[in-house]
């Protein structure tokens, strides 16, 4: 699965928005945007971040594991 499709994912499963997303990652509308549109990547600190969050939401299992592999 895309980066892009993983991130809907999660935001489904929780049921948040991406100015909600972005709010609770502590970054820009824009940057969530930019990767859910496959224009930009999250930086490896980022995506640690993105790893810790989808851990302490109770986010699927098999969608993180997806994420680690992207």
């Amino acid at each position: 699965m895309a980066l892009s499709e993983i991130l809907k994912e999660i935001r489904r499963q929780l049921g948040i928005t991406q100015e909600q997303l972005a709010h609770d990652l502590s970054i820009s509308f824009s940057t969530i945007s930019r990767w859910e549109n496959d224009h930009t990547s999250p930086s490896r600190l980022a995506k640690i971040r993105l790893l810790e969050y989808c851990s302490d939401h109770d986010i699927a299992k098999d969608i993180i594991t997806q994420l680690k592999e992207s």
